[in-house]
């Protein structure tokens, strides 16, 4: 899986598996904005936001990076996440067109050559040097999926809430209180 990554699969173009210098681990992300080509997802639940709280609507198409730089050339892209924990962050893509990580993956390897997929939601900035036409069986795709799923590291989004409360109790223990808090009784 991660040989098919680095190489068939070209996923390692733009999620890399070098370490990140600032970070000091490696993130899976080149930090980039890429056009995958994505369609639009028709049901998205932000077009049912009232007009005044949300500027999009069913019949615009989301300009991504070029609609906060203002450049014609950067529409349509949008930033290359990191497939840390990818597992765990499903639906997959901009706008969560893909469910799976099955999907999204056969999405890059079909793209340019197959019509299971509506068109592109911005068609003329669409990256086709990278993905599209990988030439991957579904086998390689199986392997690939595998692979991302061991950068699952176990980590549990745990709700604001719950951390002030775990916060809370550990002080009222006594357990992990600066000194200068502590109350003596």
């Amino acid at each position: 899986g991660k040989e098919l990554f680095k190489n068939k699969g070209q996923c390692a173009e733009c999620h890399v598996l070098d370490r990140d210098k600032r970070a000091h681990r490696t993130l899976f992300t080149d930090h980039t904005y890429d056009n995958l080509g994505i369609p639009k997802l028709p049901d998205h639940p932000h077009y049912k936001v009232a007009a005044e709280y949300f500027l999009l609507t069913a019949d615009s198409v989301d300009l991504g990076l070029g609609a906060i730089v203002n450049a014609e050339s950067e529409n349509g892209k949008f930033r290359v996440p990191t497939l840390r924990n990818v597992e765990l962050t499903a639906p997959y893509g901009h706008n969560g067109y893909f469910k799976t990580l099955e999907e999204i993956v056969h999405f890059y390897n079909v793209r340019d050559v197959s019509d299971e997929f509506p068109p592109a939601e911005y068609p003329a900035t669409v990256n086709k040097e990278e993905l599209g036409n990988l030439g991957l069986t579904q086998e390689e795709e199986a392997d690939i999926v595998a692979f991302m799923k061991t950068l699952t590291d176990g980590y549990m989004k745990v709700h604001k809430s719950e951390k002030r409360n775990e916060k809370y109790c550990r002080q009222l223990s006594g357990k992990d209180v600066p000194p200068h808090q502590k109350t003596k009784v």
